[in-house]
């Protein structure tokens, strides 16, 4: 039995477990073919199951325990009528007839249901349990699988599978997550479901005891849960430059009455500058708890001191906070696309004013094509950071590969953007009518975070700083004992980047 082990969103560490053969295969032959009255095995050598239930997810899991050579027996309170909707293969007949003839038992019933199942407790002895159930919604306190052990102690009870759905079960598994989470208080239990989820094609995790099982009962009922704080982040920047612009460009001008019926921009024109701040912001929002990190670090002395609660979270969505740079990055092309003219460009364009006052616009301008390049190349990179957070493209790069793109490659991305922002404006940077409404004009905004990001992590790059840093981040501690120190720099130091999305 190999294990594999596999860091997940909530800190704990946990195990893939691929149970092998132990060599102690059965050769086919008459000993080897079971009575199913009181045997576990059939001539195809696999242990019959038994399923108590006939909804929707018995019939999938019945038909993909019989593609995968299981003896499936259903255990049903209506065999004759629920026997026509089962796959071939899969026999139906009654609960306490299932039961008796298989070890191993799924509940595909839902926990209002168990009560139904006390009848046959006794023949539900020494029977190994999958509760598959799951519920509404988020409860508190004890889990279906506790709640089923307490009703029946004298089974054992594994929880599992409840995170697959019917639909992936039926469909051949093809797509989506094949990672089963089992718990269960007995380890032999717990290690033959295991080896169950194996044969039919999934990769079994490895939760520890029962009460593990409110965490996996949870899971299903959670909606993006490592996405909340990164969605949170990206709403209240747009929002705010949103409200920003809006100010700017139609509330103040109509209290002024300078200029009339600004209120029809606000669908592209407008949004698409509450996009394009939003975008370069996040951008910078990826990398400031970096940066953060590392001044911490050094106030510390050390790496092994926690961060700050709020660093840690904002650290753990780096990589949703880049998705939803993208996301804001491609919107805001987009509409700058559709918009793309003289009209709303004017001083990208050369212009030539008739004598008569009409001014006819040509070619781009220097500026119009920097501001295009910059964007487009920063466009571009932003994908491949996008593309390279792929995990099936994570997989196969190294470390040093994977720190390149996502933290040099980043902070190349966030240059260009800046050039990008600073090119469109440099002309009028400080023409005052820019602050008749009392505030920046949004490409002046915009570039205030960059900055002060940039300036952060030039100081992070200086000699006497960043050998700091990377002492500290190779073990190295202000307060540790000269001998201790010693010993631990012979010791190799693996390798770590916090500033890495």
């Amino acid at each position: 039995m190999t294990a594999n082990y596999k860091t997940f969103g909530n800190g704990l560490q946990l195990s893939t477990v691929s149970v092998e053969d132990s060599g102690d295969s059965r050769e086919s032959g008459p000993e080897t073919v079971a009575i199913l009255r009181s045997g576990e095995y059939r001539e195809s050598g696999r242990e019959t199951v038994a399923i108590l239930g006939s909804g929707d997810y018995s019939r999938s899991l019945a038909g993909r325990l019989v593609r995968s050579g299981f003896p499936v027996v259903v255990g049903s309170r209506d065999p004759d009528r629920n026997r026509r909707f089962f796959t071939q293969g899969a026999e139906v007949t009654t609960r306490r007839e299932a039961l008796s003839r298989a070890r191993l038992v799924f509940l595909a019933v839902h926990r209002e249901n168990y009560a139904d199942l006390q009848p046959d407790r006794e023949v539900m002895a020494g029977k190994i349990l999958i509760d598959v159930s799951n519920n509404t919604e988020l409860q508190e306190g004890e889990s279906n699988a506790e709640y089923l052990a307490g009703m029946f102690p004298a089974s054992t009870v594994v929880k599992g599978f409840n995170v697959v759905s019917a639909w992936a079960l039926s469909s051949g598994l093809l797509g989506g997550s094949k990672e089963i989470f089992v718990c269960s208080d007995d380890d032999k239990a717990r290690k033959t479901v295991m080896q169950l989820a194996q044969d039919l094609g999934f990769a079994p995790v490895d939760y520890g005891s029962l009460r593990a099982a409110r965490e996996i009962e949870a899971i299903p009922l959670r909606l993006l849960p490592s996405w909340h704080l990164a969605l949170k982040m990206f709403l209240g920047v747009f929002v705010l430059f949103l409200l920003y612009c809006l100010y700017r460009i139609v509330i103040f001008r109509a209290i002024k009455g300078t200029l009339t019926n600004q209120a029809s921009h606000i669908p592209v024109s407008v949004v698409n500058m509450a996009f394009a701040g939003t975008a370069i912001t996040l951008l910078c929002l990826v990398y400031v708890p970096g940066v953060f990190a590392a001044f911490v670090q050094l106030y510390n002395g050390t790496k092994y001191r926690r961060f700050p609660d709020w660093l840690d979270r904002w650290m753990l969505v780096r990589k949703q906070l880049g998705l939803l740079t993208l996301l804001a990055s491609i919107v805001h092309a987009f509409l700058s696309f559709m918009i793309w003219s003289p009209s709303y460009y004017s001083r990208l364009f050369e212009q030539t004013i008739t004598p008569d006052g009409v001014v006819h616009y040509g070619r781009i301008r220097w500026s119009g094509e920097t501001f295009l390049l910059f964007g487009a190349l920063s466009l571009f990179l932003m994908a491949v950071l996008g593309v390279s957070s792929i995990p099936s493209v994570t997989n196969a790069m190294n470390w040093r590969e994977f720190n390149f793109v996502q933290s040099k490659l980043g902070w190349v991305v966030l240059l260009f953007a800046v050039v990008h922002n600073l090119v469109y404006g440099v002309e009028v940077f400080a023409l005052p009518a820019l602050f008749s409404s009392y505030t920046l004009a949004l490409f002046q905004l915009t570039l205030v975070l960059p900055a002060i990001l940039i300036l952060l992590k030039v100081v992070t790059l200086l000699p006497c700083v960043g050998s700091r840093v990377d002492r500290i981040r190779r073990g190295w501690e202000r307060n540790k004992p000269a001998n201790v120190t010693a010993v631990m720099s012979d010791e190799p130091q693996e390798e770590t980047s916090l500033m890495s999305a």
